[in-house]
């Protein structure tokens, strides 16, 4: 008989510091779901909202570092989305989140999550990790077999690099040589709310990645002009977009769409925008290293992101 391998396991934190639940059931399902893979799981989060967020701002706040405190945790993760981190941002003690990073925790989410990843990456140096989050990624009948290959991996304290197909060719950048800077990013509305404050990181020749969900191409434009006039993307050495997802076209569009936002703005930039990263409010997500070097390049199926360390010697197979 042929041995089957363990499935890695870790002990999880799961904090609601942003939006009440959308569905009870969907966040019990993803609790069962995250034990029936063995891990172990601790959720002291509250049953019922308090106005649209998931507790009060003192509440969630406790949840941040109660999970930042804890000595027998190795991945901290979020309930959902939504919104609420952004009334946190000022009163979060970001030395003691980082001490907990350097000691091996994983903070992993994304959407509203973005705010916490940037703020604690632009006040502390400290890195954390794009990836799912509970209720709509472990919450539902079959969970993506990209993300939950991803997720393991991060449990086992390996990133994977990501391959995929460039989404808009027409105009693609031709990228002769590997870019190599920090990747950071995440939602699109998120990064652009932190222009102007202290919470956005001053990247230098970073790798930014963008997403977003229900946001009519002409407002995701709005945003990136947000970003162009304040300098941040002209500092960046490449533009990696993921998924924008559920917007609805208006019937004076009259062609106008997300592919004439990413002509707009290659013909603007002086650095190549590269589209279709497996990333966003997507069932398939990979888990990106918020704050680690990467290294972007062409590949045979379109591109190629990894940690730069490990771009050329690593062992592990690309997931795509």
């Amino acid at each position: 008989m042929t041995a089957v391998a363990a499935r890695p396991a870790a002990r999880i934190e799961v904090i609601a510091p942003s939006g009440a639940h959308l569905s009870v059931d969907a966040f019990d399902a993803a609790v069962s779901a995250l034990r029936a893979r063995g891990h172990s799981v601790r959720c002291d989060v509250p049953r019922e909202g308090w106005q649209r967020f998931s507790d009060t701002d003192d509440a969630r706040l406790e949840q941040v570092h109660r999970a930042a405190r804890a000595k027998d945790v190795d991945v901290v993760m979020i309930a959902r989305g939504g919104y609420g981190l952004s009334r946190l941002l000022d009163r979060i003690d970001w030395a003691l989140v980082a001490a907990s990073a350097t000691r091996g925790v994983r903070w992993v989410g994304y959407s509203d999550f973005t705010a916490f990843q940037l703020a604690l990456l632009a006040r502390t140096g400290a890195r954390s990790f794009a990836g799912p989050g509970v209720s709509g990624d472990f919450g539902v009948a079959t969970p993506d077999a990209f993300m939950l290959t991803h997720f393991d991996a991060l449990v086992e304290g390996r990133l994977l690099p990501v391959q995929w197909t460039e989404a808009h060719p027409a105009s693609a950048p031709a990228v002769a040589e590997a870019i190599d800077g920090t990747l950071w990013g995440g939602n699109l509305s998120l990064v652009a709310g932190l222009v102007g404050t202290p919470f956005l990181p001053a990247v230098e020749d970073g790798l930014l990645f963008l997403e977003d969900v229900s946001e009519h191409p002409y407002r995701v434009e709005r945003m990136l002009h947000q970003l162009l006039y304040a300098g941040v993307m002209s500092r960046q050495r490449a533009i990696v977009l993921g998924a924008f997802t559920d917007w609805k076209p208006a019937p004076h569009d009259n062609g106008y769409d997300l592919d004439a936002v990413v002509d707009y703005f290659r013909s603007r930039l002086p650095v190549p925008i590269v589209t279709g990263l497996p990333f966003g409010h997507v069932p398939r997500k990979a888990v990106l290293a918020v704050g680690e070097r990467y290294r972007l390049e062409s590949a045979d199926v379109g591109w190629c992101l990894a940690p730069a360390e490990s771009a050329q010697a690593s062992t592990e197979p690309a997931v795509s």
